[in-house]
Parts: structure tokens; C-alpha cells; sequence
């Protein structure tokens, strides 16, 4: 396939995670030609470390007419500001999660896309690494009979950080839609949500060896939160996110008529699956597919999607989908009953990493 040329905007701390991928795993499918940043020399030093030959401003970048997909990376709370001026400059947009902090936002870049020919891709791409797939098949094949339930638990150490809460707004947001797509790539659209979602701790302590140490930080939302899910297929899933607790705690696990199966962490593409049921437990580390650290799966799957002329698996319809499940957790609550969620989606269709064109590993 012809390589779809991207561009970089945003270059801080996750940029490398994904620079690594796309420029050894997946440059045979993408050739990253510019990046950008507000700071100047955050531009020019991932440039130099990665060999990127043009760098500099965001406006820059977007008038670029050889870029054709940009993937933002920049914090969470101008992810709907930047990815606007993506769309409006006409490129195919990949966006770090979430899609945005609020659903009317999340339906406008979606819409906007939608109207003007373009696609969106999203960062929460790991159910298509080795793991996810692999969960997704055994699933499939019946090896846990009919899917009855489910429960997903994951969690952020992070309790003293105010930036954490400021930039990410809690676990929920943060890595909720790994956990959530995880569930909707093997279930499929969640249709409605329950929760008990307070706001347990209204002010947090810097940490003790900080500048600001003895004094604390207002928490404006709520920082562990539970969940009930009901899937369109019948299935009930509850879920836990938290960042009060310490230490880290990923995990998924389906429950089916005759068996169950866990996927040890949805926020890594090559997480251990095991299958419990009549026959016994079986684990398996080795799944074809994906297993490398990093990011940038999902820029390789929707560089082949928009040479296919075909929306990529990571959609914008999926992230919408998993943005309105995440508010609904937080607006049930409070409100004290159900959440209805009205956008529908299909599963992703399956993933075979070996069909796409083969990289240069160093």
C-alpha cells in the first residue's frame, strides 16, 4: 500500500510511545513527515530525536498539503479544540483519549467529520493487540458458552497528583476507554448505566516531598466511581475505576454459561488471556498478533482503513460511544437513576496484525 504521510501535534511526554511504533513497526504504513507543539523546542527536539524532517508551530503543520492523517496528542482538555482545527483544515484526524471531555463536543467532531468526507481514529486501540483479539475469538468460538456477565476494574496510582486530576480528570476518563472498548469490541454497545459515583474526597494533599506539601487541592469530580452496564446483547458488566487506591489494578474478565475468560489488562496490546471451564485453565502469553510496548496500532490500522477507502476499527463512532458511557457514569449518580445510552455501534470487526504491510524493527 501507498504510506498515508502524518504529522505529530503535541510533543510531550507520550510522543515517543508512539514515534518508536510508527517509525519501526509501522513505517509500512505511515511516513511521519512534520510534528508540531506550541513550545518551539518540543517540536525541534522530537524532530532531531526521531528524524522528522519538518517541525514547528500547529498552524504550521496544518497547512502542510502533504499531511494527510495528524494525530493529536495533546491534553485531555484540548483534545476538542485541536481536533476541530484538524477537520476544519481538512485532514483525517487520530486523537488521543478521550474523545472529548463532553458529549456535545464528542458529537460535534463527529459530525464535523462526517459532513466534510473525513475519518477519525482514537488512541483506545488496544483490544487490537494480541490479547484483545485473541479474547475476542475465544469468545466467539464459544469456549465460555453464551456471555452472561462481565467486570472490569482498573485504577491510577495518583491520589497526591493535582495535575493528574487537573489534565486527565480521574482514572474514568484517563484509561476508562481501554477498559470500555475492551468490553464493547467482545460484547458489543452498551444500552444503559447505573452507578454510585460520589465525589468522596472534596479537597487531596500534595504529596509530602512537593514545593506545595501541607497544602491541598479542590477534587470537583468524582475519583472512584462504580458501574453497571447493560449490553444490547443481554449481558450485565460491572466496573470499578479509581484513583484513590494504591498501586494498579487492570483487569477484565467475561463471564459465559460454561466457562470464563480474563484478559489480565486492557491497556496494554499484549496482555495474558486465560480461559477457565470444564476442561481446566489454560493461559496463553504467545497470541499472534500485536505484543510491542508503546503505541501507534491503531494510526497503522487507519492508515490502511483510508487506503481501503473504510472507516478504521478505532472509530469515531466507537469513542463517541465509549465517551457517552463514561459521562452516563458520572451523570447517573447523582441523578439517582438509570442513564439511557442512545448512540449504537457495532463491534469492531476482527483484526488480523499480519495483514498489514511489514515495518523495519531495529
Amino acid at each position: 500500500m501507498k504510506k498515508v504521510n502524518v504529522g505529530i501535534m503535541g510533543c510531550g511526554a507520550i510522543a515517543p510511545a508512539y514515534l518508536r511504533n510508527l517509525k519501526s513497526h509501522f513505517a509500512g504504513t505511515v511516513e511521519v513527515v512534520a510534528c508540531a507543539d506550541t513550545f518551539a523546542e518540543n517540536a525541534a527536539k522530537i524532530a532531531r530525536e526521531f528524524g522528522i524532517p519538518r517541525h514547528g508551530t500547529p498552524e504550521e503543520l496544518l497547512r502542510l498539503p502533504e499531511v494527510e492523517l495528524v494525530i493529536n496528542l495533546t491534553p485531555a482538555p484540548a483534545h476538542h479544540e485541536v481536533s476541530l482545527g484538524i477537520l476544519r483544515a481538512g485532514k483525517h484526524l487520530f486523537t488521543e483519549k478521550p474523545l472529548s471531555l463532553s458529549l456535545a463536543h464528542g458529537k460535534e467532531l463527529v459530525h464535523l467529520a462526517a459532513s466534510r468526507g473525513l475519518h477519525i481514529g482514537g488512541a483506545a486501540d488496544t483490544f487490537l493487540g494480541a490479547g484483545g483479539q485473541l479474547a475476542r475469538k475465544l469468545v466467539d468460538e464459544g469456549r465460555i458458552g453464551t456471555p452472561i456477565a462481565a467486570q472490569a476494574v482498573w485504577g491510577s496510582d495518583v491520589f497526591h497528583s493535582e495535575r493528574y486530576h487537573k489534565i486527565f480528570r480521574g482514572s474514568l476518563l484517563d484509561l476508562g476507554p481501554y477498559y470500555l472498548t475492551a468490553l464493547v469490541n467482545i460484547l458489543g454497545p452498551v444500552t444503559r448505566v447505573a452507578s454510585a459515583a460520589e465525589i468522596r474526597f472534596k479537597e487531596k494533599p500534595h504529596p509530602i516531598n512537593s514545593p506545595e506539601a501541607g497544602k491541598t487541592f479542590p477534587v470537583d469530580f468524582p475519583t472512584t466511581v462504580s458501574g453497571s452496564l447493560d449490553f444490547a446483547d443481554g449481558t450485565v458488566a460491572s466496573i470499578i475505576s479509581s484513583c484513590d487506591l494504591h498501586g494498579y489494578f487492570p483487569r477484565v474478565e467475561i463471564f459465559g454459561r460454561t466457562g470464563s475468560i480474563t484478559l489480565s489488562d486492557a491497556n496494554k496490546y499484549f496482555a495474558r488471556v486465560t480461559v477457565r471451564n470444564i476442561d481446566g485453565e489454560q493461559s496463553f502469553d504467545a497470541a499472534p498478533g500485536f505484543r510491542e510496548l508503546g503505541r501507534g496500532l491503531g494510526v497503522a490500522e487507519m492508515a490502511q482503513a483510508l487506503r481501503e477507502n473504510r472507516a478504521p476499527r478505532a472509530n469515531g463512532d466507537l469513542m463517541l460511544h465509549i465517551l457517552e458511557v463514561m459521562l452516563a457514569v458520572h451523570d447517573s449518580s447523582p441523578a439517582n437513576q438509570h442513564v439511557r445510552i442512545n448512540s449504537r455501534v457495532e463491534r469492531p470487526a476482527t483484526f488480523d496484525y499480519a495483514q498489514l504491510p511489514p515495518g523495519t524493527v531495529k
